[in-house]
């Protein structure tokens, strides 16, 4: 059996923290001993015209491929939305036994973030794959919900797989680390991310706890916005986006991860995971599929999305943890990541695979 990649995100030179996951997956299953190969979008340039011709030779390329399979190759889709155009073409030509279809929906495949056109389209899109698919790949038990009541498809067609889960040999605890910052973001620098929710509330809480730091991680359209209002401020950082390994360095440096996320389209949400497994607390908004990791104790951190009224009541008892709370939150990180484990998540989502189509 042949496993064929499809994926419109897949790290870059230039691109390193692009679909991260995608490549875990596939390294992964390549470990395992799988017969795997990878159709990605060649992303050339930022230029409207440049990424319309990359997206078309994208989809041709998806299209022949489709239209050369035979019964034992798989076409294992990423991003159902951008990347299944190809497939579905060249399903309109291939009887269905003869191409078989993994669909892995990820966000705003599913759960649009406006009702304009581009979203609709998106939405057409994912719902003819998923029709089509004869597995459907979901996240969390948040979107394997999703998929049942409002795209109908069948619950034995669902398996729920957490995005190739956090490399534990990657992200991991260390006393040795000093922790500079008292809260850390990481992530696009979005509106609907809640980062000016998370500045406006640091700054209050900031009046009561002077020596409290914040450090943003990413880049994104909020960008300079967000250096323009943090530049009147003290004790804010802001960074570009790094490398997933080098992440590693950036949860160890912070005491508590803030997620504070408006997004439903929230899948799943690998960054505050990472994070725990580095035994770095979340203070996260309870938003998309957070309640599948952010449990017991940790639940007490949480907060509305967009309600900056509950952020700083979480930011303030943050800074207010003793050492022993602190490390009792720290354990409970550790413990909950590590069912995330990379391992095991692509161990078992490579089992499953190979028991269904062999």
């Amino acid at each position: 059996m042949k496993i064929k990649f499809v994926s419109n995100l897949y790290p870059s030179k230039n691109k390193p923290y692009k679909g991260t996951f995608v490549r875990n997956v596939f390294e992964g299953f390549k470990s395992q001993g799988g017969d795997v190969s990878l159709l990605t979008l060649r992303d050339s340039s930022d230029r409207k015209l440049s990424k319309l011709i990359d997206y078309m030779l994208f989809t041709w390329r998806a299209f022949v491929s489709g239209l050369l399979s035979n019964e034992s190759d798989i076409h294992y889709i990423h991003y159902t939305s951008h990347s299944s155009l190809g497939l579905i073409i060249a399903s309109l030509f291939k009887p269905k036994s003869k191409l078989c279809i993994v669909s892995n929906v990820h966000g705003s495949d599913i759960l649009p973030e406006n009702s304009g056109i581009i979203s609709r389209i998106k939405i057409m899109l994912s719902k003819t794959i998923l029709n089509k698919s004869a597995l459907v790949i979901s996240p969390s038990g948040y979107f394997r919900r999703i998929l049942s009541e409002e795209y109908a498809v069948p619950e034995k067609k669902i398996i729920v797989s957490p995005s190739g889960g956090v490399d534990a040999s990657v992200f991991n605890f260390s006393r040795a680390v000093q922790k500079e910052f008292t809260f850390g973001y990481v992530g696009r620098l979005e509106e609907n991310k809640g980062v000016f929710e998370l500045l406006e509330a640091f700054r209050v809480i900031q009046k009561s706890n002077p020596n409290s730091t914040l450090l943003f991680v990413g880049s994104g359209s909020c960008e300079a916005q967000l250096k323009e209002i943090a530049s009147s401020m003290s004790g804010v950082t802001i960074s570009q986006g790094v490398d997933q390994r080098e992440l590693v360095s950036v949860y160890q440096s912070i005491k508590f991860l803030v997620f504070p996320s408006k997004r439903a389209s929230e899948s799943l949400g690998l960054i505050p995971i990472e994070a725990m497994m580095c035994g770095t607390p979340v203070l996260s908004s309870t938003v998309g599929a957070t309640k599948d990791y952010i449990v017991s104790d940790m639940c007490t951190l949480s907060f509305e999305p967009g309600n900056i009224n509950e952020l700083k009541v979480s930011l303030s008892v943050a800074t207010q943890m003793s050492d022993i709370d602190y490390c009792r939150f720290s354990k409970l990180a550790i413990e909950t990541a590590n069912s995330y484990s990379s391992n095991k998540v692509i161990e078992e989502l490579y089992r499953v695979l190979m028991s269904r189509f062999i």
